[in-house]
């Protein structure tokens, strides 16, 4: 049957386009849909409690809000003037609500657009997981993958047609659900974008997470006010390493630096650190170990120490809580790991004793498998023709950016060779930027564009253009390499501008 395209909608002769609100009517297996209304071009107040935030400008589109048995809630909204395409977005932390200001910018390029609860609602504590698994497996691994079907069958319904193409995008726990979809449902989407991800969550919340927020107990704290003199004392031994001295590493990897060079000849005092407080920076450093040796978790690397999104926010917190962790981690170990809301976190047994396995090891058992999308092989994905964009900034101060290294050159090893991984994935490590955004070095990238240009026109990125932001201008910009490459300065010109930049093999 042909298809006449009116504004982008594709109509089909013979059947008008469903009014939105008659979605309400929709049957679906189950899944059942709640809300169905128009909303007009112009400003749109985001629901869920955003009072006090302004309206964001919207263009027309239908809204629509469902759930899917039992307790999966998301929303779907659908573009008036539609690309005929679809793009999911992912959560963050432990989900919990549905993130509307992430549905803000696809809805605006035309797409089709949702997100998902993840089948539970968020609160400052993990109860919601206790003694019930089917919350744990949909947020795991279940609502994208259930929401995502179920949204393709009512954009067929609404439009007449499915999406010619799916994406998803998301960073952080998002990251981690986009490497899920593409590892476990390899056939929802066309194409990924995955950053900064927890995809190794249990070595995160052990490993990253409780080893943290052990070591800011008691002598080994390390104030909020003191990370400036430990960022300066890293850039002051390291900026230059890359060639350049603008305050951004290029590669932290190839920073060494010795907190020791900040220790107090007496006592305490704000600008140095006391020996307790020397031994948490390295042990920050180095990343949490059994006695064994054995590697749980990479540790943080030099370079997001200081600044808003730096160690102030994920390391250090206010007091001695171990930072946003504690919002984190410790409901996830104690609501979902251990099932006690009294566990203590200093009863935890790191290491193996009289023969007995560490809580390490009963962890990995009980809930790697249900959590952890570490699978080296992605054939299904690209067998399909699927494309994987995959992101992490270097001065990451929640998710090591090694633990993205170290995935990435797993599927390198599975498929034998890098130029056969970079046929349908690459990895973007970004110097300077923090957790998903923020941070001294360009952090302001299209990856949608990146990602549309591969699926859709066959064009790989070989770059992607960064910039920094001040105060709404652009103040920097800098090629993002697909790894190994690097960004090198060509020798002349403004290191501010991308153009003096070219990526090669450092």
């Amino acid at each position: 049957m042909r298809c006449a395209f009116l504004l982008g909608i594709i109509a089909v002769p013979g059947l008008a386009q469903p009014p939105c609100e008659s979605l309400t009517k929709l049957s679906l297996p189950n899944t059942t849909v709640t809300l169905a209304v128009s909303v007009a071009a112009g400003p749109f107040s985001l629901p869920a409690g955003r009072a006090g935030a302004a309206p964001a400008n919207v263009p027309a589109f239908c809204r629509v809000a469902a759930t899917i048995a039992p307790d999966i809630k998301f929303e779907l909204w659908l573009p008036a003037n539609w690309n005929r395409k679809f793009m999911a977005v992912g959560n963050g932390g432990l989900a919990g609500t549905i993130r509307y200001e992430s549905m803000l910018d696809p809805l605006r390029r035309g797409y089709a657009t949702s997100n998902t609860d993840t089948g539970h609602t968020a609160d400052n504590d993990g109860h919601w997981a206790q003694g019930n698994m089917q919350r744990v497996f949909d947020y795991a691994f279940r609502a994208v993958h259930a929401m995502t079907q179920a949204d393709k069958a009512i954009i067929r319904a609404y439009y007449g047609s499915g999406p010619e193409h799916s994406y998803f995008n998301g960073c952080s726990r998002g990251g981690q659900e986009a490497l899920t979809e593409a590892q476990r449902f390899p056939d929802d989407f066309d194409g990924i974008i995955a950053g900064d991800p927890a995809n190794n969550l249990t070595g995160l919340f052990i490993g990253g997470h409780l080893w943290i927020t052990q070591l800011m107990q008691g002598d080994g704290y390390i104030p909020a006010s003191k990370t400036q003199i430990i960022g300066d004392a890293v850039y002051k031994a390291c900026d230059a390493l890359d060639g350049i001295k603008d305050g951004i590493l290029n590669d932290p990897r190839r920073c060494h630096f010795d907190p020791g060079t900040l220790a107090c000849k007496t006592g305490d005092a704000p600008d140095c650190l006391t020996p307790a407080q020397v031994e948490s920076v390295r042990k920050i450093y180095e990343g949490a170990r059994t006695a064994e040796g054995d590697a749980i978790f990479p540790g943080i690397l030099p370079g997001g120490e200081a600044g808003p999104g730096g160690w102030s926010t994920w390391i250090t917190g206010s007091n001695r809580d171990g930072g946003a962790h504690t919002n984190l981690g410790m409901p996830f170990l104690r609501y979902i790991a251990f099932e006690d809301p009294n566990w203590d976190p200093r009863t935890f047994r790191w290491n193996r004793e009289n023969g007995f396995d560490s809580d390490v090891d009963f962890l990995e058992k009980k809930l790697g498998p249900i959590f952890n999308n570490m699978n080296p092989d992605l054939t299904a994905f690209r067998a399909h023709g699927g494309k994987l964009i995959h992101y992490h900034g270097w001065a990451d101060a929640d998710i090591s950016p090694l633990n993205s290294i170290n995935y990435y050159e797993s599927v390198v090893h599975a498929n034998h060779s890098l130029a056969d991984t970079k046929s349908f994935y690459r990895l973007f490590m970004v110097p300077g930027m923090y957790h998903c955004n923020g941070g001294p070095g360009p952090n302001t990238f299209d990856t949608v564009k990146a990602l549309e240009d591969w699926v859709e026109r066959g064009a790989a990125p070989d770059k992607i253009v960064a910039s920094h932001i001040t105060n709404g201008k652009a103040d920097r910009s800098r090629p993002l390499c697909p790894y190994p490459q690097e960004a090198k300065w060509k020798g002349s010109g403004s290191p501010d501008q991308a153009e003096n930049f070219a990526c090669a093999l450092p």
